[in-house]
This record gives C-alpha cells, sequence and structure tokens, in this order.
C-alpha cells in the first residue's frame, strides 16, 4: 500500500538585499570587483592589494572549487601564508569549508577574514548566517548587531538583522526594522522581502502577495522573490504554480539549497522520483546537513523503490537536528509497506512497530484524526507480526511433513531396488524373520 510521506520537509531561509539569511554561503569571490577584491563597508577603508603570487593562488583555486574543493582550499591556505593580510583568501577558504561541513573550521577562517578587513560585509553576513544555519540565532543576532553599531546605514547589514530576528522569532522588532529601512529607501527589495515572509507567517497571505509583486515590480529576476512566491503558492495548494516559482528562482541562482530541497519535495508529490534524487542530491551537494533535504531524499528513493537508499537517507537525517519525529514515522512506513532487503520477516513487522510508536510518543500537536490514523498503522504492523508467525509455523509444519514424506519415499525406493533390503513391516521381511531364530546356522 502507497502512503504519503509525513509532513514532507520544506524549507525557505528568510532573505536580504546583498545577503540571504541562513541560506548557503556567498558565493566564492562573487563580488564585481574580482577575485583580488573584497566588499567593504562606505566607509571601510580598502584592504592593501593582494602580491600578484597570492592573487594567482586564490584564482587557481577558484577554478577548482566546485570540482575539487580539498583542492581549493589548499590553494587557499597557500595564498594566506604567501600573504598573510590577504582577507579574500581567508574569506574563500571559509565559503569552501561551509560547503563541505566543517563548520567549525569555517567560523575561524570567517573570523581570520574579519580581522584582516573588519569591512569584509560578505563575511560578516556569511558568519552570521552560518550561525543562524547551525540553530545559534541569538549569536547571530549578536554578530550582526555588533557590526551594525559600526555601520548603522549599511542597508545590507539591517537586512540581514531583520532576517535574523525573523529567524529568532522576534517578528514584531523584525517589522519595525524592515518599515524603517523602507521609510529610508522604498525600493529596497530586500526590505520588502524580509516584509513579506513576515506577513506570510502571520498567514496574511494577500498581504504578502502583495509586497511580492511590489518587489517584483523593482527586479523581477531577484531569485528571493521567486522563492517567497513558491511558498505563498504552497501555502494556497497550489503545486504547480509553486513548481514553477521554484524554478524560476533556480535559474536565477543556482547555490540556493532550500529552492533545490523545495523542488525536490513537490517532484516527489507528482511521482517524479529521478527528477526529486537530483534536485535533493544538488541541495544536499550544497548543505550537505541539511537534514530536510535527506527525508525528503528518503521520499524519493522510497518512491523509485530504492529501499536501502531511502533507510540510509532517513537515518541520515535523524543523525542531524531539524528533521523531529518525521523521521521515525518515515522509517515505520518504510518498513510496513516494504519488504526489506536482509531483513527477517518478523523483523520488518517489529520495526515498523517501534518507529511508529515512538514517532507518536514524540510528535507534539497531532489532532485526534492523525493520532488515530498513526494508531491505525501501529494495529497494522501487529497484526503483520502475528499473521507473519502464523504463515511460519504452518511453513515449518509443511517443511516437517514434506521431510517426512520425503524419507518415506526414499526408503520405498531403496527396497525396491535390487539386492535393496525390505521397508520395515512388509510380508518379506516377516517372512525371513519367522524363518530363522536366534542360534540357528545352516548346516
Amino acid at each position: 500500500m502507497k502512503r504519503i510521506a509525513c509532513c514532507w520537509a520544506l524549507s525557505l531561509s528568510a532573505c536580504a538585499s546583498g545577503g540571504t539569511g541562513g541560506e548557503v554561503a556567498t558565493p566564492v569571490s562573487s563580488s564585481e570587483g574580482g577575485p583580488g577584491s573584497t566588499s567593504t563597508f562606505a566607509d571601510a577603508p580598502p584592504p592593501p592589494p593582494p602580491s600578484a603570487s597570492a592573487q594567482s593562488l586564490l584564482e587557481q583555486g577558484l577554478r577548482l572549487a566546485d570540482a575539487d574543493p580539498e583542492a581549493a582550499l589548499q590553494q587557499f591556505r597557500q595564498a594566506e601564508k604567501t600573504d598573510p593580510g590577504y582577507a579574500l583568501a581567508s574569506y574563500d577558504a571559509g565559503v569552501v569549508l561551509e560547503r563541505m561541513g566543517r563548520y567549525d573550521e569555517a567560523t575561524r577562517a570567517y573570523d581570520d577574514a574579519l580581522a584582516k578587513d573588519p569591512g569584509f560585509r560578505e563575511a560578516v553576513e556569511n558568519r552570521a548566517n552560518l550561525e543562524l544555519r547551525r540553530g545559534k540565532g541569538d549569536a547571530a543576532v549578536r554578530i550582526l548587531r555588533r557590526a551594525l553599531e559600526a555601520r548603522p546605514k549599511d542597508p545590507s547589514l539591517r537586512n540581514e538583522l531583520i532576517s535574523a530576528l525573523i529567524r529568532t522569532g522576534q517578528s514584531k522588532e523584525a517589522e519595525t526594522e524592515a518599515k524603517a529601512l523602507l521609510k529610508d529607501d522604498e525600493k529596497n527589495v530586500g526590505a520588502l522581502l524580509n516584509l513579506a515572509i513576515i506577513f506570510r507567517a502571520r498567514d496574511q497571505l494577500e498581504l504578502a502577495s502583495s509586497v511580492l509583486n511590489r518587489a517584483r515590480e523593482i527586479d523581477e529576476a531577484q531569485p528571493m522573490i521567486w522563492l517567497q512566491l513558491g511558498m505563498i503558492y504552497l501555502d494556497k495548494d497550489q503545486r504547480s504554480e509553486a513548481i514553477e516559482a521554484f524554478e524560476r528562482a533556480a535559474g536565477y541562482r543556482s547555490d540556493l539549497p532550500e529552492v533545490h530541497n523545495n523542488l525536490g519535495a513537490l517532484y516527489v508529490e507528482t511521482n517524479d522520483y529521478q527528477a526529486a534524487i537530483a534536485a535533493l542530491k544538488r541541495a544536499l551537494a550544497l548543505y550537505p546537513d541539511f537534514a530536510e533535504a535527506h527525508l525528503n531524499l528518503g521520499n524519493a528513493y522510497k518512491g523509485a523503490l530504492e529501499l536501502q537508499k531511502a533507510e540510509a537517507a532517513y537515518k541520515e537525517a535523524s543523525r542531524l537536528q531539524g528533521a523531529g519525529p518525521d523521521v521515525a514515522y518515515n522509517l515505520g512506513l518504510l518498513y510496513l509497506d516494504n519488504e526489506m532487503p536482509g531483513v527477517e520477516r518478523l523483523e520488518r513487522w517489529r520495526v515498523a512497530k517501534k518507529y511508529l510508536e515512538s514517532y507518536l510518543a514524540d510528535a507534539s500537536g497531532l489532532d485526534e484524526e492523525e493520532s488515530k490514523r498513526v494508531q491505525s498503522y501501529i494495529t497494522e504492523a501487529e497484526r503483520g507480526l502475528e499473521r507473519e508467525k502464523k504463515l511460519i509455523e504452518r511453513e515449518e509444519r509443511r517443511r516437517l511433513r514434506d521431510a517426512k514424506r520425503a524419507a518415506r519415499e526414499a526408503e520405498e525406493r531403496e527396497a525396491q531396488e535390487p539386492g535393496g533390503a525390505p521397508p520395515p513391516g512388509s510380508d518379506e521381511a516377516g517372512a525371513d524373520e519367522a524363518g530363522s531364530a536366534p542360534g540357528d546356522e545352516l548346516p
């Protein structure tokens, strides 16, 4: 029986112009000034130009970053040694480390970049976003407030702070900050986007759509506009429109793991499992510890009947923070609905029951209908276990009967062979026994 996976995981990032709260690190050396430049605050002194050899090493790293991140990291590290003040080399090392899931090292690399160039905006933003990504919203807010003390009018940092406030549940303060920024700059797309996020969180969907349409008039190619529109379409249960919006977001910017995750989840709903797997692998290549994407990848593999891969993806989601009890639910359904390779028949039902009971115990806010539905699956697992036990018992009785029959037939065949001993109890055997007695001998 095919069942819908529980709460297919969908995510979005709060966003800002010049930064995207909670999304992946800003692309390696993406500033317009080229690989030797950094984006600094308006009143910050520019960093000294790098040496030619250090810049050459960094450029080599950039060419390797996608195909061989470890080799790229070595180039960036060498550039740092060649020119100890080269902030961009430290920053690019941080970006690669973050993409590799080495978050503690990425944090140190961003801190190194900021020590060398305190006005390096992208390093501030990525440092704060990394804290958000790791669930440390308060730390992100502190980082951004500290940066804003020196640059109180910087619109990018202001938007980053608004994003962080949204992510930490401080929506009223976030709304105040967004409106203040729009008062200074009514065409600030980041502030409009953040305001739309706030309205959507309050279920004010029409107001959020209106704000996003205003942002589209200013910059239709901004990918975060389409991400937010896709979320609103999902809220309205307009799946095809949501897919189109997310695809447009990915077309404008390909390095947003949330967009690929959402597309993957929607492709699962439309039974396009191979497209889902490709999208979710892309999300995880950008953000290896994305628990929701691992959960959705499990659903995609399950739909494609790649059951062992599905189980592995679910368990990886369970290992990470953010997936919640839904992993146990989906693992329960995986075992309930499928004969798992390498798993004994009775064990399958026991495991299904265990996972579903765990979900029922840990999930919060389930309504009565949902609780009854999960309980019905637990009952199904219990019945399956009892049914399997009886089936195994019948199979064992049949095996014993067949073994006895085979032994008897073998004895009869042996008796019919020339010189073969007659089977016990036959007339021939009785005659032989009657014609001789213990102690009789031939003359």
